[in-house]
């Protein structure tokens, strides 16, 4: 066929549907059709769209539909749909709903199926990864699990929200659950399998505004005399914590291949696992150092890790010392708020700061610091030192295991 004969030929064969999209107004709330294929023009550009009847009902992503349910779907942007892709697919899955046969080629996976695979690829490359997976297979698998990915919508989390308030769990632990929901379903969306995430779109959590506790000077003294007596590693454990402002996870999983020696002298750990995914450093206090001797000599065969201790253990002689010291209402991450509180009082620059515990809306300040005698984090940690060695003059010091 001649090129010219090609082109005189197409505005006749659709001549109606061109009429109809140079038809459109300049914004429109749900698209026109002519013969079933529509079109809507909106601020981001025109969209082509299908109508099929469902005279014998059907599902679409998660959805039952009643017979004689009326589906519109959205294809994409006209810039990129022609009309006969637009006429084929129409064709195909009216001729599917005609004779009740399923409209979509490859089933959309379950909310259980989804969530495994993400915890999975999670395992080695988040910090509290046993936290993280309590919540799906606690808290959330039994709500969504045999759900289709698609079919979760924001009244179902706002649901869920609501069950989970009412058994009296804490609005900030339901938050937390909710941003694990959150980063699951944002997988979904990466991979296409969604358009939109239901987590994001629920009401805020009442009660769940952002913790400002820290501990005073008397209240830490009490700490480290409290968990001296549960377990001389705590009290080690709880120093580190308040001079390095690490996180929990990242604590627990540091090993001893993290701790390097720094041109000059003095230490460094090098966390490559951290809660935003960006590895950081960390120059060690001289009360940090003492901790790494002390841990020396505590080092068990076949671990690596500083403090070879068992997640459960952990916690149970934290709330023990929590307990014993007459401070119930912390948690293990208010020594991070101290660290960060103190630090920033005691005259440290605050993108410093952010650099050192890993705050992320600084996080590619922390670059610009170099591992070396007399830069900025080597000043912070000796104003961090100088802060701590104040506050906890009263602690009777550790006796030698020698």
């Amino acid at each position: 066929m001649a090129k010219g004969t090609g082109r005189r030929g197409r505005p006749a064969k659709f001549k109606e549907l061109d009429d109809l999209l140079a038809s459109c107004p300049d914004a429109m709330r749900r698209p026109i059709y002519q013969d079933r294929i529509g079109v809507r023009r909106g601020p981001k550009g025109d969209t082509v769209w299908i109508k099929i009847q469902l005279q014998k009902g059907g599902s679409w992503k998660g959805r039952q539909l009643p017979p004689g349910h009326a589906l519109e779907v959205k294809l994409g942007r006209k810039t990129s749909i022609d009309w006969d892709y637009a006429i084929t697919v129409r064709d195909k899955l009216q001729g599917r709903a005609d004779k009740g046969e399923l409209l979509e080629d490859t089933p959309v996976p379950t909310f259980d199926e989804l969530a495994n695979d993400w915890l999975a690829r999670k395992k080695n490359t988040v910090a509290d990864f046993v936290t993280i997976r309590g919540h799906v297979r606690v808290h959330l698998l039994p709500t969504f699990g045999a759900m289709r990915i698609d079919g979760i919508t924001a009244v179902d989390v706002e649901r869920w929200v609501a069950e989970k308030l009412r058994a009296d769990l804490s609005p900030g632990y339901v938050k937390r659950m909710n941003n694990t929901l959150k980063a699951i379903l944002n997988d979904a969306r990466r991979a296409g399998l969604i358009d939109r995430n239901a987590a994001s779109e629920i009401s805020p959590i009442k009660g769940a505004s952002s913790r400002q506790r820290f501990l005073t000077a008397e209240e830490i003294v009490r700490l480290l005399t409290a968990a001296e007596e549960v377990e001389p590693w705590l009290r080690d454990v709880v120093v580190w914590a308040l001079h390095s402002g690490m996180r929990r996870g990242e604590i627990q999983s540091m090993r001893w291949g993290d701790v390097r020696e720094l041109p000059g002298g003095g230490k460094v750990v090098l966390l490559e696992t951290t809660k935003s995914g960006k590895p950081r450093s960390v120059i060690c206090t001289r009360g940090m150092t003492e901790v790494l001797e002390r841990q020396t000599e505590c080092r068990v065969e076949g671990d690596d890790r500083v403090f070879p201790v068992s997640k459960m253990t952990w916690r149970r002689r934290w709330e023990k010392a929590r307990e014993q010291a007459g401070l119930p209402d912390i948690d293990f991450h208010d020594l991070r708020r101290t660290n960060a509180t103190q630090a920033a009082a005691s005259g440290v620059d605050l993108r410093t700061l952010a650099a050192r515990i890993g705050h992320t809306d600084l996080a590619m300040l922390e670059k610009h610091y170099a591992m070396v005698v007399g830069s900025a984090e080597h000043e912070a940690a000796e104003k961090i030192q100088e802060t701590f060695d104040r506050l906890t003059a009263n602690v009777v010091p550790i006796k030698s295991s020698s």
